[in-house]
């Protein structure tokens, strides 16, 4: 892989997951822009990857807002960059009894996690199609793609989504010499804890969170494995010990459910 002739975007690129992808990139040499929510973050990468091989595009976007993809993809025209990779890694989840989540933000969770997810690699694919060139794309799902997991319905069937769109999508784009791939990783120590309300230091003994933390990866863990993914062209990958999370879908749905809601039923969630 030439990472330094490489120019990609990474969505959620200024905490977590996307972070360290984008460092990693940048230190490889790549041309990275960095599309997220809060300024901050995109301050405090511009003060950390100033001495690189590497360049940066910081762009500050919501999403989720009404023709934010439109937006930046003029954006990304404005600054001359032809993405040939795309990781698509914004997203959120709510931890809860789906009754008891607001609405709203249920909405918002589905409409970053599902519809601005689908909408950017369709996007990014027609430019490159336009371009004529090949390229990749980098989905981020979840090893919640693999099985329903109550108390997270709506994160879980999101990342469902997600993975059937990948495996449908990479069949498209294939004639086009567009790699399309899935990151699956589980848990990991970053600021989606603070969504779900799962912050370390909140936790009591037997609690969800407390159990979650027992398998939580890095996020550095998760970007070795992202940039592994991106070079050997895989289509689904899953970090570390997660490789096991997909016998369970050699199960049927209602027992691996009924197992996952007895393994975290009368359990607080902190």
């Amino acid at each position: 892989m030439e990472w330094q002739m490489t120019h990609a975007l990474v969505t959620g690129g200024g905490s977590g997951i996307g972070r360290a992808i984008v460092t990693r990139l940048y230190q490889r040499g790549a041309r990275v822009a960095v599309a997220t929510l809060h300024q901050e973050e995109l301050d405090a990468l511009a003060a950390e990857l100033r001495d690189g091989p590497g360049e940066l595009l910081l762009i500050q976007t919501d999403l989720t807002a009404d023709q934010a993809v439109p937006r930046l993809m003029a954006e990304l025209d404005q600054a001359g960059i032809t993405i040939d990779l795309l990781i698509n890694n914004a997203g959120t989840g709510l931890l809860g009894d789906h009754v008891e989540l607001d609405p709203i933000k249920v909405q918002r969770a589905l409409t970053l996690n599902v519809q601005v997810l689908t909408e950017l690699a369709g996007a990014v694919a027609q430019r490159m199609i336009e371009w004529g060139q090949p390229g990749q794309i980098l989905n981020v799902a979840s090893i919640g793609a693999f099985v329903p997991v109550p108390r997270l319905a709506a994160y879980s069937a999101s990342k469902h989504y997600v993975l059937a769109f990948s495996h449908a999508l990479a069949q498209e784009l294939a004639p086009h010499d567009i790699h399309v791939g899935v990151l699956c990783p589980g848990i990991t120590r970053t600021r989606i804890y603070d969504a779900m309300g799962l912050a370390s230091e909140q936790q009591s003994e037997g609690s969800i969170s407390q159990l979650i933390d027992h398998f939580a990866m890095s996020a550095e863990q998760v970007a070795d494995s992202a940039l592994a993914a991106i070079e050997k062209k895989r289509r689904v990958t899953l970090p570390g010990f997660n490789r096991a999370v997909p016998l369970a879908s050699l199960l049927p749905d209602r027992l691996t459910s009924w197992f996952m809601h007895r393994l975290v039923q009368g359990r607080d969630l902190r």
